[in-house]
């Protein structure tokens, strides 16, 4: 029976509404309609998924446009009139990787539902990112948003720059975790997006885990929309509801059992009633002519207690009053560490974290006239409330000590590894914050205006005390929509976030970016040495541009904990080098390397510091260096608690003093960095782009936008390039019938890409360089455009290459060069110490890189064995075809062994290893043509020599064999070969290093002519396929598979022979143990992934492996059935998860072997 009391809150949740023209579509959201009017502003309506079509929306100026528009708003017409909140849940295709058209043509379509509906924040979780969303629909009832979407196979990686609180499935448990004991008194909805392609597995595996977190939170509801019927479940005291109608999406078994279901189309509606209660309702519609709407289900779901039943039953209490009360404590005590500690990690800022300050108490009822607690944020690494005032302006409490220990598994929470995650906190100043106001007003940049306070145990906090009672708080202001009363946010009405930024001039040329206001904020990054900007760390002040026509956008920075980081210590020192993690460089008088310091804003810059000269540059580095002045800085520091000032207050006014003597030197040498290739990026409507060669030194590049008339308007852009400066610059149209010109005759000049984007173009060049090759390159479908080229012009316009217009903002990469070094284990070579350098140069549209360079020198002290290996590898090279180059040197002592050509081969450990031993000399070199297909796929052909020379032996075992044994011709002369080697390579792997999921598969074949008197001709095949899939039971367990093989074709060497070999492909046995014409093996792993961690040094992982693995070899006139086998265990590591080290032991029936390596096996 429903209760008699009134209704309090509706929330409707509804699935895929299906495509406009599906008949199912209109009836469903008509029944909707009406429901919504009905309800009135009490309520929200929550779409979850896949919601509306066309899923793509082309740009404003396209011919598809109108009939696009048309069919999303007769679905958004279904919201007219409605007065309720309106949430969405981002489906699968509305992934953002913010670099091919599709993914451009997704936001146009979130943007244009935003502005349909006038709500900027209807999608949410935000930024794509997995949430969970929290929205505090009233003092009783808390609607949580998550997407899953993420956390499935070959999902985009969440990006660092969107600023999630969560980036993993763990991070994204914790946070729910959290949110539920935070408001444990409230009815609380989970409302989830389950992705397409979930596997049914992985479903229950996540499943198990979200309801490990509700068993604490009885009558909690939780709705997904991976059902193809509506359905409502019950089990240990929490509901599960499913919205239904997904006939895109397959049906998995659902656990538990479902109470109701209902196949025909429809939606949920919860009901919270004033007495407590929540009631559960299915509307659902035929599919008839006529359409009739019913009730199908109705279902009490929970009672709870509400606020204001609480109020009643509590007598009035004195009023919390903490005017002029003041706590003394300290911000953290943990850091107290020994002297080795100290040595190993660092200093750091530990005795200002221990040393105590004298703060004053927040009293959350009277700052700013009373502020009321909103949402508690924050994440892995700090706690934080956000608050709002009376007017709606938002603030943020964030606690000073930092959490990262939540993010590694509780069991492992009191190991060494939480110890060392913990502690590079300490390189952080606590009290930082405090300096930057004075020094930003100073530098002219917008700021925050932090203050610290003591956060006590206040029951006015409620439930969000949790965590933060008895603690030290930051609080500060949230630079967020109206900010005109706010001087230090520039009096701006109106504040953006980057993303909502970058669609605003990427959509319209009327708004822009004040570069000069950018480059000023990140000379100041540069000045406090703060490393950490991505494009999160910043929002966005707008203002009006004078003629009334579009926005001037100007940086507000925030976040600012990173100011003052400093790197000490041997680990922090070590991991802050070039080639390892060099943006950790740490708080010093001068930045090592102000190119790598800046990895973080990488994107960040390249974006939004296109425009701007050397000059520009050093003019605001000198206007930095003359408003920063000595007693700003003094004054700034002394902004600190006397206390802290104390310890080394005039230690980091020494360092300022001298980090701003250098701006002018890091301006220049960064500018130079970012001037080599410049991206110069139009917008969805028209522009001119005119490129000049001026002369041998100078290229103006200017943008004009053209009007609707046709007419040539303002420039938008001007730079004069500089070839000392700038190898090349690529101009990106986007959308909008755009016109490019290039003229000027030269000698020399830099290379011009035009990448022409959506719409008919025109592209004309008749310039000339009279050095060089091609130096306009053009880029667009090659039909629907006009095209008038010359002699300097490279077409390079393709109908079939769907990418050739993509715009990627995010494909700068390093260059890189680093040192490899590695210290392996084995019984056959004992310890392997192998060094050299690895260098990768990166170019346009170069994947991975344009060109690698890999030399490593390796040398066992058992057998006082040398090897140099170097790769080269050149992508794309010659038109479509990479070039690999390889050199292979074993030097004259280059010991292996060999057992005899048979399956059965007897080895008598009693005489010792070193009787089967051999030594020779080998050169291997050749030239491969590459060509890839897909994203998958490669070729690899060309021609290949080698060259062998046995020594003879000594009282060593290979005496025992006659000469007609081992070699067609006398096996100790020296031999050359020439041939052809091709292979295919297939790798599907979504990781090279640590692989969790994919398919390796790799076929080599070679044919060999003997180029001298003592060498014949012969051939081989060689094959091998990996497979590796994932598993969670719970911990991540990694299956992994391979099976190998190859024969010889021809009379062959006995070291052409395939290997049966402890080192490569059957462990638990010794270096080439079994030799024959042909081969077979297989390995079977299991690597159990224990914990994984992230720090300010690095992230990593760490797990242990078993592996069982088999094998034989096959010979002419033998007879044998015996197969191989080795099994063992061991542990893995994966610091920067870039690299694996491994440590086993391998046991067969003949052998328990140590090995400690670089990499898996396979």
């Amino acid at each position: 029976m429903l209760p008699k009391s009134e209704v309090m809150h509706t929330v409707f949740l509804v699935g895929n509404t299906g495509a406009p023209l599906d008949t199912t579509a209109g009836a469903k959201l008509r029944l909707l309609r009406e429901q919504l009017l009905a309800s009135g502003k009490a309520s929200n309506l929550v779409f979850i998924g896949n919601t509306f079509y066309p899923r793509l929306l082309p740009p404003p100026n396209n011919s598809a446009r109108a009939s696009a528009e048309q069919a999303l708003k007769a679905q958004l017409a279904t919201l007219k009139g409605y007065k309720g909140q309106v949430h969405i849940i981002p489906g699968d295709h509305q992934l953002k990787k913010e670099k091919n058209t599709a993914s451009r043509r997704a936001r146009y379509q979130e943007q244009f539902i935003r502005d349909y509906l006038q709500n900027e924040a209807v999608f949410m979780p935000e930024n794509s990112c997995p949430g969970p969303s929290q929205i505090e629909i009233n003092d009783n009832i808390l609607l949580l948003l998550l997407d899953t979407k993420w956390f499935m196979p070959r999902s985009p990686q969440i990006d660092e720059d969107a600023g999630c609180a969560a980036n993993s499935a763990a991070a994204v448990l914790a946070e729910v975790d959290d949110a539920l004991k935070s408001n444990a008194q409230k009815q609380i909805i989970v409302a989830t997006h389950v992705a397409q392609d979930i596997k049914p597995y992985r479903y229950r595996v996540m499943q198990k885990a979200y309801t490990q977190i509700y068993r604490q939170h009885p009558g909690l509801i939780h709705v997904e929309d991976n059902s193809p019927a509506l359905a409502y479940a019950w089990q240990d005291s929490i509901n599960y509801i499913r919205t239904g109608w997904r006939s895109l999406y397959r049906n998995i078994r659902q656990k538990p059992a479902p109470l109701f279901t209902a196949s025909e189309p429809g939606f949920s509606k919860i009901i919270f009633y004033e007495n407590g209660e929540a009631w559960l309702e299915f509307w659902t519609t035929t599919l008839a002519a006529q359409p009739a709407a019913k009730m199908a289900y109705r279902r009490l779901l929970m009672k709870k207690t509400t606020l204001a039943q609480l109020n009643a039953k509590i007598k009035p209490s004195r009023a919390i009053d903490y005017t002029d009360s003041t706590v003394t404590v300290n911000a953290s005590s943990v850091y107290q560490v020994n002297a080795f500690k100290r040595w190993l990690l660092g200093e750091n800022y530990r005795a200002e974290w221990a040393t105590p300050v004298t703060l004053p108490v927040f009293d959350v009822g009277k700052m700013k006239g009373g502020l009321k607690v909103v949402q508690r944020g924050g994440g892995f690494q700090t706690r934080s409330l956000r608050l709002v005032d009376s007017e709606g302006k938002e603030f943020v409490m964030r606690s000073v000590e930092k959490y990262p220990i939540e993010a590694i598994p509780r069991a492992l929470r009191r190991t060494v590894a939480a110890d060392i995650v913990k502690d590079q906190i300490s390189a952080s100043h606590p009290y930082a914050p405090l300096v930057l106001p004075s020094l930003a007003q100073a530098a002219g940049v917008y700021h925050t205006n932090p203050q610290y306070f003591f956060i006590p145990d206040d029951p006015r906090l409620g439930s969000f005390r949790t965590g933060l009672a008895n603690t030290i708080g930051l609080f500060e202001e949230r630079p967020d929509d109206d900010e005109s009363k706010s001087p230090h946010f520039g009096n701006s009405k109106k504040v953006y976030g980057t993303d909502k930024v970058l669609e605003k001039i990427y959509e319209d040329n009327d708004d822009q970016v004040d570069q000069q206001a950018v480059v000023r904020a990140r000379l100041f990054d540069f000045f406090i040495g703060d490393w950490d900007r991505h494009e999160d760390q910043w929002r966005w002040a707008s203002f009006e541009n004078e003629n009334g026509k579009g926005k001037t956008y100007q940086p507000i920075p925030r976040d600012r904990d990173m100011t003052f980081f400093v790197n000490q210590g041997v680990i922090p020192k070590i991991a802050s080098r070039k080639w390892i993690m060099p943006k950790i460089q740490g708080f010093d008088e001068a930045i090592r390397d102000v190119t790598t310091f800046n990895f973080n804003a990488r994107y960040f810059d390249r974006t939004f510091l296109t425009a701007l000269s050397l000059n520009d540059w050093l003019k605001s580095a000198t206007e930095l260096q003359q408003s920063l002045t000595d007693d700003v800085i003094e004054d700034a520091l002394k902004k600190l608690p006397e206390p802290i000032y104390q310890i080394r207050g005039a230690a980091l006014t020494a360092t300022l003093k001298a980090r701003r003597a250098h701006l002018v030197r890091d301006a220049a040498k960064y500018y130079k960095f970012l001037a080599r290739a410049v991206d110069v990026v139009g917008s969805d409507k028209r522009e001119l782009f005119r490129v000049t060669r001026l002369d041998d030194e100078n290229t103006q590049v200017e943008v004009f936008k053209i009007s609707k008339k046709n007419e040539v308007e303002q420039s938008i852009y001007n730079r004069i390039f500089k070839i000392s400066e700038t190898r090349e610059v690529r101009l990106y149209g986007l959308g909008g019938d755009d016109t490019f010109e290039v003229t000027g005759t030269v000698k020399r000049g830099m290379r011009i890409r035009i990448i022409g984007g959506e719409g008919a173009d025109i592209i004309t060049d008749s310039s000339r360089v009279k050095k060089g090759s091609c130096k306009t390159i053009i880029y667009d479908t090659a039909t629907g455009n006009q095209l008038q080229l010359a002699s300097e012009s490279k077409n390079e316009t393709s109908d079939r290459n769907e990418a050739v217009n993509e715009y990627d903002r995010k494909a700068f990469r390093y260059n890189y060069l680093g040192p490899l070094a590695s210290i392996e284990y084995n019984k056959d070579d004992g310890f392997y110490l192998g060094g050299g350098f690895l260098a990768t140069q990166q170019g346009f549209r170069k994947d991975p890189f344009a060109s690698s360079h890999r030399f490593v020198a390796n040398y066992a002290l058992a057998t006082h064995s040398f090897l140099f290996r170097y790769g080269g590898y050149f992508t794309q090279a010659l038109g479509i075809f990479d070039v690999g180059l390889n050199l292979d040197v074993k030097t004259r002592n280059f010991a292996d062994n060999f057992f005899g050509l048979s399956n059965e081969s007897v080895y008598n450990r009693e005489v010792g290893i070193d009787f089967y031993r051999y030594r020779s000399e080998r050169y291997t070199f050749n030239v491969l043509l590459g060509r890839r297909w897909g994203k998958y796929q490669r070729l690899l052909f060309g021609p290949t020599y080698q060259f062998v020379q046995v020594q003879e032996p000594v009282n060593r075992y290979l005496e025992q064999f006659s000469a007609e044994e081992l070699s067609p011709n006398d096996p100790f002369a020296s031999k050359s070969y020439a041939g052809l080697q091709m292979s295919y390579e297939l790798d599907s792997r979504d990781n090279k290093t640590l692989p969790s999921r994919g398919v390796y598969f790799l076929t080599e074949a070679s044919g060999y002519l003997g180029t001298n008197n003592y060498s014949t001709n012969y051939s081989r095949i060689n094959s091998q396929l990996s497979f590796f899939q994932t598993v969670y039971l719970p911990f991540k367990v990694v299956l992994a598979g391979r099976v190998g093989g190859g024969t010889t074709l021809g009379d062959f060497e006995f070291f052409q022979a395939n290997t049966l070999d402890g080192l490569y492909n059957v462990r638990g046995f010794r270096r080439s143990r079994y030799s024959g014409r042909s081969s077979f093996y297989n390995n079977l792993e299991a690597r159990i992934q224990l914990f994984n961690f992230q720090t300010y040094l690095f992230p990593g992982a760490a797990g242990v492996m078993v592996f069982h693995d088999s094998g034989r070899v096959w010979n002419s006139n033998e007879q044998s059935n015996k197969w191989h086998r080795g099994y063992g265990g061991g542990f893995w590591f994966a610091p920067v998860n870039l690299i694996v080290i491994t440590a086993g032991y391998m046991v067969s029936d003949e052998n328990r072997l140590p090995l400690i390596s670089a990499g898996f096996l396979f």
